[in-house]
């Protein structure tokens, strides 16, 4: 397990000199050090410091040299370097393998809860979980999943303050324009593959926007019961449609009732409304763009969970709350150094086939592993004086 991640280290490494290029080398170390300690449990600057015996100024001194651009850019281009492997590789196998795999973009948001008052991008948004009210950053983030591995692609902290404050739909049409400009300077077209979105998105602008100036072909969005729609010829909520609709459990390709059918909204315009039994609830899916058979909704649609495994990895396996930097370039840092320990998990866990609670289990326990790196960073991060 050693050469691995001493093998994910050398491959961020060189990533990060080779789209940072002004980015100075003590600061490239000074990130790597910090993220391959998450893999030893150790989640924040003190917290390696002290197992380290470096000087805790020198390495926030360092985090803290990084502007806002390179802050911003850990969460762009870090996990949309790797995707660009797994999708090549996809593309070079065969339709089924590529059926099998059923790349798919997720867009969804989190709150990370926060103790201090002074930290940026902080407001209190509603906790389902605590049923109120919470002090907490809420981030927004787009990832990819192929086959059963989820890719950050881009991350970005969402402010209810300032003057440059905007709404989500906006805020998440200029994150998609920065990831397809990224794919598209490496000759990949991300708009052929479908994107999902959670309830909360679903506006006509979104779907008008993501369609004819973005190009994807398919979105599939989540329903809730309080849309308006026109089925055959009743216009109702959704909640009222599902009371009359009839699920029927011979549908080709599909392991639960489903019933497909083409609907009008005044806030969407004209859809294809799925509706389906899951874990005894009838649920709702909005189809735009290319039409899909009812199999292939649902098995799209079940991939937008992965965004979700994303959230919890970064929430209980990284601890992202663990560490907590001052001003907007430190909220950033903060979540580029997780990225990038998840990144290094994700490619040790491929390797060694072994799930991340495993892996950190084990390397917590041999912390003396560190002491090959203790050695290299005492020379390039020098004790104050």
């Amino acid at each position: 397990m050693q050469d691995h991640f001493i093998k994910s280290t050398i491959f961020f490494q060189d990533l990060l000199f080779s789209y940072f290029q002004r980015m100075r080398w003590q600061v490239v170390e000074t990130l790597l050090v910090l993220s391959v300690c998450h893999l030893f449990g150790l989640y924040n600057p003190n917290q390696v410091a002290d197992a380290l015996e470096l000087p805790k100024a020198r390495l926030y001194r360092d985090i803290g040299a990084l502007s806002l651009y390179h802050a911003k850019c850990l969460n762009l281009r870090l996990g949309s370097a790797m995707a660009l492997d797994f999708i090549k590789d996809a593309e070079s196998k065969s339709a089924s393998t590529q059926s099998r795999r059923c790349i798919t973009i997720s867009v969804d948001d989190t709150n990370l809860p926060r103790d201090g008052e002074t930290l940026s991008y902080c407001s209190n948004y509603w906790s389902t979980k605590h049923n109120t009210s919470i002090w907490c950053q809420n981030v927004l983030g787009i990832t990819l999943k192929v086959g059963g591995i989820v890719l950050p692609l881009d991350m970005r902290l969402v402010s209810k303050q300032g003057r440059g404050n905007t709404d989500k739909p906006t805020l998440v049409m200029a994150m998609l324009t920065d990831v397809l400009e990224f794919f598209d300077a490496h000759e990949i077209d991300l708009r052929k593959y479908p994107i999902t979105f959670d309830s909360w998105y679903g506006s006509r602008k979104l779907v008008e926007v993501s369609l004819s100036e973005l190009g994807f072909a398919s979105i599939l969005v989540h329903g809730k019961n309080n849309y308006v729609m026109c089925i055959g010829d009743t216009t109702a909520k959704l909640s009222v449609h599902k009371k009359d609709v009839e699920l029927r459990e011979d549908q080709w390709g599909c392991d639960k009732p489903v019933c497909r059918l083409k609907a009008e909204s005044p806030t969407f315009g004209e859809c294809v409304v799925i509706f389906f039994r899951d874990r005894g609830k009838i649920r709702t899916l909005l189809v735009f763009g290319k039409p899909l058979r009812t199999c292939e909704a649902l098995r799209i649609w079940s991939q937008h969970h992965g965004i979700e495994q994303f959230w919890r990895y970064l929430k209980s396996s990284l601890h992202v709350s663990a560490m907590s930097l001052e001003s907007r370039e430190g909220a950033y840092v903060s979540l580029g150094i997780k990225v990038m320990s998840y990144l290094m998990l994700l490619q040790v866990s491929i390797a060694e086939r072994r799930t991340f609670h495993q892996i950190q289990l084990q390397l917590t326990g041999e912390r003396q592993i560190l002491t090959d790196f203790i050695t290299h960073f005492h020379e390039l991060i020098p004790k104050e004086p």
